[in-house]
């Protein structure tokens, strides 16, 4: 039922992110027609497909962010990425 990510792993992330995509791209090539037989469509609502799409990229890549950064092992958390003293002074402010 879920589409896997790069992993390999079933993405619930990602089969959102794809049903986000095709439901929004269906949206905007119907609102190229003006009718189609019996269906009238309506204008191409940018700020209604952003309401919808925008939260589920951030909910995507906010994923992917968190995967990166950190490591499950044994049900707990690893950092996998490690600041230098730099890094950390800029963090830290």
């Amino acid at each position: 039922m879920w589409i896997k990510n790069s992993d390999g792993d079933r993405s619930a992330t990602v089969t959102l992110m794809w049903i986000a995509f095709i439901v929004t791209t269906i949206a905007y090539i119907a609102s190229m027609f003006v009718q189609i037989g019996p269906v009238v469509f309506r204008p191409f609502d940018v700020g209604a497909t952003s309401t919808y799409f925008i939260p589920i990229l951030t909910l995507y890549g906010g994923r992917r962010w968190t995967n990166a950064k950190y490591s499950v092992n044994n049900g707990g958390l690893s950092q996998e990425y490690t600041p230098d003293n730099t890094s950390q002074e800029v963090l830290n402010g």
